[in-house]
């Protein structure tokens, strides 16, 4: 990354100029602006299906991280094996550098670091990328209401822009989009899981309940973690 001409006021400047532009749009600055440098990264269960199937029509070769905790439903295994034969895409598969073991009953902020935070951190550092395409939304939870469409982040002392095409986005708008240009979704979905992660720690939403009330239930967890690792300059 240049230390000159990207900076968190020119990454500030930028997320204005983007913040009212289309996904495909800032998807393509993105990758204009990092060329090989860039990472989707998907769980295969939400809006990121959105920015793969984006990703799919601009430029397929570049990586999307999937984070095989060894927890996931199978479904989501079967579903994310069809998907990316489907679009082409170059997947990327992480995993722990240990096995702790049913950790998540005893320790989840644990169990989600070691499984999730660790190896994605280790791959973007590895990896030298310069942006993280994500499909956080500000509706999902009071947590990430703010986040913007662009934000420049530290990582172990590396710059990284984090990138948030659908932060403005609803989930009725994923929705749309995916019956719009016929994308698949997750078949979970269909039995009312809002938010999928690992199977220990994911139930199916009631009816009102917020999009993401069946993770982590009853521990007074909003997050594995993942989009709260990197430091905000």
């Amino acid at each position: 990354m240049n230390p000159v001409s990207v900076n968190p006021d020119m990454v500030h400047e930028r997320a204005a100029e983007l913040r009212n532009a289309s996904p495909e749009a800032i998807v393509r600055w993105t990758l204009d602006t990092f060329p090989q440098r860039t990472a989707l990264t998907v769980s295969f269960g939400g809006g990121g299906l959105v920015l793969a199937h984006i990703l799919s029509q601009i430029d397929a070769t570049v990586p999307v991280l999937f984070l095989d905790t060894g927890f996931h439903f199978p479904e989501t295994l079967k579903f994310k094996d069809e998907f990316v034969a489907r679009y082409g895409l170059r997947l990327v598969e992480l995993h722990p550098a240990t096995e702790p073991g049913p950790l998540y009953q005893t320790d989840p902020d644990r169990c989600c670091w070691i499984r999730k935070v660790e190896p994605l951190e280790r791959a973007l550092v590895e990896g030298e990328y310069q942006s993280w395409i994500s499909a956080v939304r500000n509706d999902q939870t009071s947590t990430r209401a703010g986040v913007d469409v662009l934000e420049y982040h530290r990582v172990k002392d590396r710059p990284i822009v984090k990138v948030y095409p659908l932060a403005g986005w609803s989930r009725d708008q994923v929705g749309e989009y995916l019956r719009e240009h016929d994308v698949p979704h997750h078949p979970l979905m269909d039995q009312g899981f809002t938010s999928i992660g690992c199977w220990p720690c994911t139930r199916a939403t009631r009816p009102g309940e917020p999009e993401r009330a069946g993770r982590w239930i009853g521990l007074g967890k909003t997050e594995c973690g993942l989009h709260t690792f990197t430091v905000k300059v």
